[in-house]
């Protein structure tokens, strides 16, 4: 069985140029250095530690307060610092919403900013040396990390589930001051309206069901599943506020959050995305487990608003050379959200969707080099399918304005220091190949194939040093050539 994701609520601070987001009663905060200091956005970030715990030596007593928790009809049991709302009703008001039928109820642990310990950055899986980082989808420094309530499900060996939530940076009651990021009531009570919504879906085993529907060929899986669970979480946050908390039901801002800041875009994708595409298949809360029945096939799916039947992906497949003389040792697919998040590191807003629209299909490999004498070497073979020939050439003009933002051009690369080098290489009407990370390996590596299928290759030469020119464009540097290229037609 499936291990269910960790059900982690966050927010990040989007990089506006000083818009505000216009986002009501947000769970939680994840401060990009990057961005100017804005209205925060629910968000989840789908490699977060799937045991994420406090390390305080004790448990928090339960101070005495109007919503003790505690009552004899209570099926929410709650421990900690005081919350100003009635976490009971509001879980059994998640239960309205759902239309479900359980009966279980979670625990529910509240601490106070002194209770709270904060995430390193490292427990969400980043790394300055990854292929998203290569591509650009990276904050500016070491931001701060806020984690404002999460749900974790606990199955024991006779399958059944109990549902721990916590709830963090929860200010006191009495208005004392605390120091950092405080929950004051109305946003801790929508903090969770979220979790208890992850809650159901755990009790009702919602993700296993999901996990067993998705398609898992050439997909992005990790992001279709995350948008699917956590776009859920935020329709409810939203929909939760207007019925019980008279409050206008305000989605996320599709439009703010096509100007943020790469990571910004590629870290809220799910949620402000995912949120939009509930709404488009569902009409009303208690249907929002159709999503896990019929689930989205790709993240273009959930980000057009097509249904699963739709524009599926195209045939495409990637295989390493027989002669490489660097391991080959993953080989996965980035998806639709990818591709614009990464554009969006060096090009407008605008001009990232436009480039990423038309994404048919795509596979990064990612190569290391084996010699026990030198120092790991990592180099990345990203090859891209479009939907057709001009949806092709749409993205090759965008990203050689990418190049440009990226690198210096030295004979037919974009360098912008060894372990950051680019090349583009035409593979035919509907397919390009991005070679990026090591200088040795961007250098040297051969792309070669057809719109479906594709080798690629680390050779011990030189490939690059000359250019290939677009018959039909005067700007010559677009693609650069490879050493004796092959090149097939379908």
């Amino acid at each position: 069985m499936k291990r269910p994701l960790l059900a982690l609520t966050l927010a990040l601070m989007l990089l506006l140029a000083g818009c505000n987001t216009g986002t009501q009663g947000t769970s939680t905060t994840v401060e990009d250095t990057e961005a100017p200091t804005t209205a925060p956005t629910t968000a989840q970030t789908e490699t977060a530690t799937q045991t994420a715990t406090e390390t305080t030596t004790s448990e928090p007593a339960k101070e005495s307060c109007q919503y003790s928790g505690q009552g004899d009809d209570d099926i929410v049991q709650e421990s900690g610092v005081c919350l100003g709302f009635d976490a009971d009703q509001v879980y059994r008001n998640i239960l309205e919403m759902t239309g479900s039928n359980v009966t279980k109820g979670p625990s529910l642990q509240s601490k106070s900013p002194e209770q709270t310990n904060p995430y390193t950055f490292d427990q969400f899986g980043f790394s300055n040396d990854s292929f998203q980082a290569v591509m650009g989808i990276a904050p500016q420094g070491t931001p701060s990390v806020y984690v404002a309530g999460y749900a974790q499900p606990q199955t024991s060996p006779d399958g059944n589930v109990e549902v721990n939530v916590v709830l963090r940076y929860i200010a006191k009651q009495d208005g004392a001051p605390a120091p950092g990021r405080t929950q004051n009531a109305s946003e801790a009570e929508i903090t969770a309206a979220h979790e208890f919504l992850h809650a159901v879906q755990f009790y009702q085993g919602s993700q296993d069901r999901l996990a067993s529907n998705l398609r898992t060929d050439g997909v992005n899986l990790a992001k279709v599943e995350t948008s699917l669970i956590e776009g859920s979480a935020v329709y409810f946050e939203s929909e939760y506020q207007e019925q019980y908390m008279g409050r206008e039901a305000v989605s996320r801002s599709v439009s703010q959050w096509s100007n943020s800041s790469a990571f910004s875009m590629y870290t809220l994708g799910p949620y402000v995305m995912g949120e939009r595409y509930t709404k488009f298949r569902v009409n009303s809360t208690a249907e929002f487990e159709k999503l896990y029945d019929n689930p989205a096939v790709s993240m273009e799916q959930i980000m057009h608003n097509k249904m699963p039947s739709e524009d599926l992906p195209k045939d495409l497949t990637v295989e390493q050379g027989d002669d490489s003389v660097w391991n080959q040792y993953k080989k996965t697919t980035k998806g639709e959200l990818f591709l614009r998040s990464s554009l969006r590191a060096e090009v407008s807003g605008d001009l990232a969707a436009a480039g990423a629209e038309g994404w048919g299909a795509d596979r990064v490999m990612v190569f290391q080099n084996t010699s026990y004498a030198d120092d790991y070497k990592y180099g990345y073979g990203w090859t891209v399918r479009f939907d057709d020939t001009a949806e092709k050439q749409e993205f090759v003009d965008i990203y050689q304005q990418w190049l440009d933002a990226r690198g210096t051009e030295q004979n037919g690369m974009y360098v912008m220091d060894t372990e950051h080098t680019y090349r583009m290489v035409d593979i035919d009407s509907e397919t390009v190949v991005v070679l990026a990370g090591h200088e040795q390996f961007v250098s040297q590596a051969t792309a070669t194939g057809n719109n479906s299928d594709v080798t690629i290759t680390m050779t011990d030469s030189k490939q690059a040093g000359s250019v290939q020119a677009d018959d039909d464009r005067e700007d010559s540097r677009v693609v650069a050539a490879q050493q004796a290229p092959t090149r097939v037609v379908a």
